[in-house]
């Protein structure tokens, strides 16, 4: 699959949600920790309102970014593997509101309405489908391609559209984007900085604003390679 290829929207899939009761949601704050590898998740959850990043641990204590979730995605599937431990690590990045199933729920569910099986099998193959292009494009392609194609991402799935053709994500730390690319909070503070004085992005306390067609243009054209700085080095 091309690097960066893109779903269809149109194409017919199921709606999880729609074969799913309606639960009590809960709150986190900014920062919580919701699951993590010395308590795993125990069922799926869905977010109602904020945003929450899946992680793992590497070395020296840091995380790498597995995926970010926001408002109507759903996360903690590896619930549903039985196995009784994951290394994964879900924390809210906003304060949010989940709604939540546990894995016996889900089961029970999935026999009482198959198209739920069917919807959550689809939803991990798209998944699925899309970690392979960023593992694709962790191979292949260096920092400023790995950036740029994470600000897309961003934009397509949070982005809100503005009035001068840019989508605006919500704020993003650099260290954030850092762990979910792959490299330093510095280099990732250079490469914006690249995208926003090359009129790809900005970039502010409030928020990113990404121009997408500018910006994916950029990527096939190799104009976000080029002129590096020779002082960083080359990932």
């Amino acid at each position: 699959m091309e690097i960066g290829a893109k779903f269809d929207p149109s194409a017919e899939t199921e709606d999880a949600l729609s074969y799913l009761p309606r639960k009590p949601v809960t709150t986190c704050r900014k920062g919580q920790r919701i699951f993590d590898e010395q308590h795993p998740s125990g069922g799926l959850h869905l977010v109602v309102r904020g945003r929450v990043k899946l992680s793992i641990p590497v070395e020296a204590g840091t995380e790498s970014i597995i995926d970010i979730f926001s408002t109507d995605d759903f996360f903690g599937e590896s619930a549903l593997l039985g196995a009784p431990r994951h290394a994964e690590r879900a924390t809210a990045i906003d304060s949010c509101t989940l709604m939540s199933w546990s894995t016996r729920e889900i089961e029970e569910q999935s026999e009482r309405q198959p198209k739920l099986g069917i919807a959550l099998v689809q939803m991990l193959v798209k998944r699925g489908e899309d970690y392979q292009n960023r593992l694709q494009s962790m191979a292949l392609e260096k920092t400023p391609e790995r950036v740029a194609r994470a600000m897309l991402r961003f934009a397509a799935r949070f982005g809100t559209p503005t009035g001068d053709g840019t989508l605006q994500i919500p704020p993003l730390t650099h260290q954030l984007i850092s762990e979910y690319v792959g490299t330093s909070r510095e280099i990732v503070t250079y490469q914006m900085n690249r995208l926003r004085n090359r009129g790809l992005l900005r970039y502010s306390r409030t928020g990113i604003q990404v121009y997408p067609e500018a910006l994916q243009a950029s990527l096939a054209s190799g104009v976000v390679t080029s002129a590096n700085n020779p002082l960083l080095p080359k990932f």
